[in-house]
């Protein structure tokens, strides 16, 4: 198997583990809403009792349970002394709406008024403390009285649409107790919404508890919403720069809209910065952030991966969510909340059509395409259970936003990861235009013949190859054992900076050459998983040489020479004869293979790279007053270097 089919695997396995976790949790949540949990109070025949324990043991504690309801009366604490024994007693579970309440066969009026009534017995030590509630917003307005006072209010509740105005904003209330028992009284009033009640608990709790509840999920919100924002800020910065490059616009408009849904719900962070906006306008920006989603994904999916994409259901999707974005912005209020249930069949399915173009774009190896597979998978499962939610199905959280960051997230960083990788490819094309138009303004400055010029353009065509070779190696190394790859990195960075010391002299010690071909050798050893002998004889670390010259020659061995059977070894020997009244210097570069082969003859011409670079810079150093013959030998290969003395 080969090492990019095993990270593929691995992967493959990472995103099927983690969506499993994800199912995993959300129904756990789910079941443990659900699920009553005996350790927390419930309100029965709208009455709860609270022990001191409770406050110690829970965060907060959700008034839920049964609550006395009373249809069609707004009633207020003196109505209840006054005619008590008069009253019609219901009850209704919250949280809930009443509209989802049969009675002899008949179904409240959503669009309607009632009054909601709790009797709260708090436990002795909680007299004189401080207490608080945390109150969601209701369908669609509310007035809320503690124990002949009111505290709190939402909009204005009226007994009709006209005298009614709405208003969304969750509240923290603060009171101290001055006695055991408390009343709850809350009128609510909605002629808007297709439902009527609270979707979720009214909690209560120490001061420190419910301040710490609401700054949570205050903080939570900010955070989401201001990483949104820059990324939707990034992206729209990015797409000025590559105008032609359309991802990037509908990547940053995905965002934006993501952050309209966000600033439109959950703690409402819109109406805390604007506490005058209009209420309709905050529901039509709600509904439109949603439906406007699903176009511009679908717009920048099949940007970036056009092959995969069916262009006759994408056109249907986004002709279908642009209709119910034109009938949210209608005048009439009414049809908002009628296009959410047919919305929500047409996402599914667009849902479904989205998984299938990733899962496509997978399949067909895609770069990226596993990451934008699973942050989709994770927004699906989040939005499934707050479709749920929103139906009152499931007693959950909405983690839509959880699920919108991760995609957000997962895919911003697969486009910046791409964007990364060209403005790196980008960056080395210009480095190697601008060494090429630098090489050859000097080649016109100077002499077009120059060996010196000459040498350098060598230099230049071998030093990439070898670095890409054992980037290679070290990016193999990396996943397969961190510890080794530190080793070959450690070896690669010593025979780099080695380079960079010589390759711009004329003359080095041979010292110095020596180390560099050691540090060579044990990079090659490391990325081959073989092991290379190298020995030296006669020589004098403090002589001068032309840079780079036994190291080209190891270079070559190993392209050249180097093969499964070969157990390579590496010999540098010198000789210093006298010849005619003059002195020189024989230099004997010998590789060991290890495989015979007699009758070889010594060639004195070579048209490689390599060893043409070693002529230019013997002639650069010693014109005229060097031989070099190179070619098989019985004992492997073996490159001779004669220099006269000077």
């Amino acid at each position: 198997m080969t090492h990019y089919k095993r990270n593929h695997l691995w992967i493959c396995r990472s995103v099927i583990n983690h969506t499993k976790t994800l199912i995993v949790v959300l129904m756990l949540a789910s079941c443990q809403k659900i699920s009553p949990d005996k350790s927390l109070p419930k309100v029965l025949d709208g009455k709860l009792t609270l022990t001191e324990s409770m406050f110690q043991d829970q965060t907060s504690i959700p008034l839920d349970g049964e609550w006395e309801f009373y249809y069609q009366k707004l009633l207020k604490p003196e109505d209840f002394r006054i005619t008590h024994s008069k009253l019609e007693k219901e009850t209704i579970r919250l949280p809930g709406f009443w509209n989802e309440i049969q009675r002899d066969g008949n179904i409240y009026d959503p669009r309607n008024f009632c009054t909601f009534r709790l009797h709260l017995t708090l436990p002795k030590q909680s007299i004189k403390t401080t207490l608080g509630f945390y109150i969601p917003h209701a369908f669609t307005t509310y007035r809320m009285y503690l124990n002949g006072s009111e505290i709190s209010e939402n909009g204005i509740v009226g007994t009709s649409a006209k005298d009614t105005k709405e208003y969304w904003l969750p509240k923290v209330v603060f009171f101290t107790p001055d006695s055991e028992t408390a009343e709850i009284i809350i009128q609510v009033a909605n002629f808007k919404s297709l439902n009527a009640g609270f979707r979720q608990s009214i909690e209560i709790g120490t001061q420190e508890s419910i301040i710490r509840t609401k700054q949570i999920r205050l903080a939570f919100d900010i955070f989401l919403i201001a990483s949104l924002f820059v990324i939707s800020l990034y992206h729209f910065t990015l797409y000025l720069l590559r105008k032609k490059d359309l991802s990037l616009l509908y990547f940053s408009l995905y965002s934006f809209v993501s952050l309209i849904y966000k600033i439109t719900s959950g703690e409402f962070f819109l109406l805390i910065l604007f506490p005058d906006f209009e209420w309709l306008w905050l529901i039509k920006l709600f509904f439109l952030s949603i439906y406007l989603t699903f176009p511009l994904l679908l717009s920048f999916i099949g940007k970036v991966f056009p092959n995969e994409i069916n262009k006759i259901p994408n056109h249907t999707f986004q002709f279908l969510f642009f209709s119910f974005s034109l009938l949210v912005l209608a005048p009439d209020s009414q049809w908002i909340e009628e296009t959410l249930f047919p919305a929500e069949i047409v996402m599914l399915f667009c849902c479904i059509y989205i998984f299938g173009i990733l899962t496509k774009a997978v399949l067909n190896k895609r770069d990226s395409a596993l990451g934008f597979l699973f942050g989709f998978v994770f927004l699906f499962l989040t939005v499934l259970n707050d479709i749920l939610f929103e139906k009152n199905l499931i007693k959950t959280e909405v983690y839509g936003p959880i699920g919108t960051f991760v995609l957000f997230f997962s895919q911003s960083f697969f486009l910046s990861k791409n964007h990364s990788k060209l403005h790196i490819t980008i960056e080395k094309q210009k480095d190697e235009l601008e060494q090429s138009v630098f090489l050859k303004d000097k080649i016109y400055h100077t002499n077009i013949h120059s060996k010196r010029m000459e040498l350098e353009l060598y230099k230049k065509s071998i030093q990439p190859h070898f670095l890409m070779n054992s980037l290679s190696a070290i990016r193999y190394w990396v996943s397969e054992s961190p510890e080794k790859s530190a080793l070959i990195l450690d070896s690669l960075v010593g025979e780099l900076r080695i380079i960079l010391k010589v390759a711009s002299k004329q003359l080095i010690p041979i010292g110095d050459e020596l180390n560099l071909c050691k540090y060579h050798i044990g990079v090659m050893a490391m990325r081959m998983e073989k092991e290379y002998k190298f020995k030296t004889w006669g020589i004098d670390s403090t002589e001068l040489i032309p840079p780079l010259i036994f190291h080209t020659l190891i270079e070559n061995a190993f392209t050249h020479e180097d093969s499964p059977e070969a157990k390579l070894s590496f010999g540098i020997f010198k000789k210093n004869i006298g010849k005619d009244e003059k002195l020189f210097s024989n230099y004997c570069f010998i590789v060991y293979h290890h495989e015979k082969n007699k009758g070889t003859k010594l060639q004195n011409s070579g048209s490689g790279t390599g060893l043409e670079y070693i002529r230019l810079r013997l002639e650069e150093s010693y014109p005229g007053k060097w031989h070099l013959t190179h070619g098989k030998s019985k004992n492997g290969y073996r490159v001779l270097i004669q220099i006269q003395k000077i």
